[in-house]
């Protein structure tokens, strides 16, 4: 099925990118799953949208012996008046929507990632250093990584900042869209780094074409990323 936009009434309303992008997911570990040997890599989603927060359980667990409470010396709770925060706010959380591939002989190491952009990646300039700096992350470890950004509602080119970032020449760099799909694979061969990638626009209307995601040190699938968007709309019932 061609891309819709999924940031814009009508379809915004009847198949939300949260929706979308919460089905879609498991559709991609669903592929990687079978199309990978299951006694060496498995694909795991990661899900964190907006202020959803996630948070280990250790977060809330007391140290042995810690009271809950400060008491008085009859016994009693005592009672403490909260002091005045020097700054209250309501804080934007970024909203992440991806799948890692972990290598479960060495330890869940993650080997290749795929990262699904959000409105609040390209919104302000901070959230996009920080999209960039983690795509960069990745690449200088070593880890496939692709990025999917169909987001029509802002018309920051994450990838174009990227290669500005990597002092990437020009032919490596897309023209001037909102939305593309893209792969990266950082390598580094008798002490020279390499950095291969495979971008590529992507248009409401058009087919969203397949990407090579890499596994460090290991093979690479090919991301069908057209037939898990299909099977994830028609679970939405579109």
């Amino acid at each position: 099925m061609p891309l819709l936009d999924h940031f814009h009434k009508p379809t915004e309303t009847r198949a939300p990118w949260a929706s979308v992008g919460a089905m879609w997911v498991p559709r991609i570990v669903r592929l990687l799953n079978r199309a990978l040997p299951r006694d060496r890599y498995v694909a795991l989603a990661k899900l964190h949208l907006g202020d959803r927060a996630e948070a280990d359980v250790s977060e809330f667990e007391l140290p042995d012996g810690a009271p809950l409470h400060q008491r008085n010396g009859d016994g009693g709770l005592a009672t403490l008046a909260a002091p005045t925060a020097i700054a209250s706010f309501e804080p934007e959380y970024e909203t992440e929507i991806s799948v890692q591939v972990n290598d479960i002989r060495d330890d869940m190491r993650v080997v290749a990632a795929i990262e699904f952009v959000s409105p609040s990646n390209k919104d302000r300039e901070q959230a996009r250093e920080q999209f960039v700096g983690k795509a960069k992350s990745y690449i200088k470890a070593g880890i496939g990584l692709v990025v999917v950004d169909v987001v029509t509602s802002r018309h920051a080119n994450l990838h174009n900042e990227l290669m500005d970032l990597l002092h990437g020449p020009a032919r490596s760099r897309l023209p001037d869209v909102p939305c593309h799909v893209a792969a990266y694979r950082g390598t580094e061969d008798d002490a020279r780094k390499r950095l291969d990638t495979w971008p590529f626009p992507v248009a409401v209307g058009q087919a969203i074409p397949p990407v090579p995601l890499f596994l460090k040190d290991g093979p690479f699938v090919s991301l069908d990323l057209e037939t898990t968007y299909t099977q994830a709309l028609e679970d939405l019932n579109l």
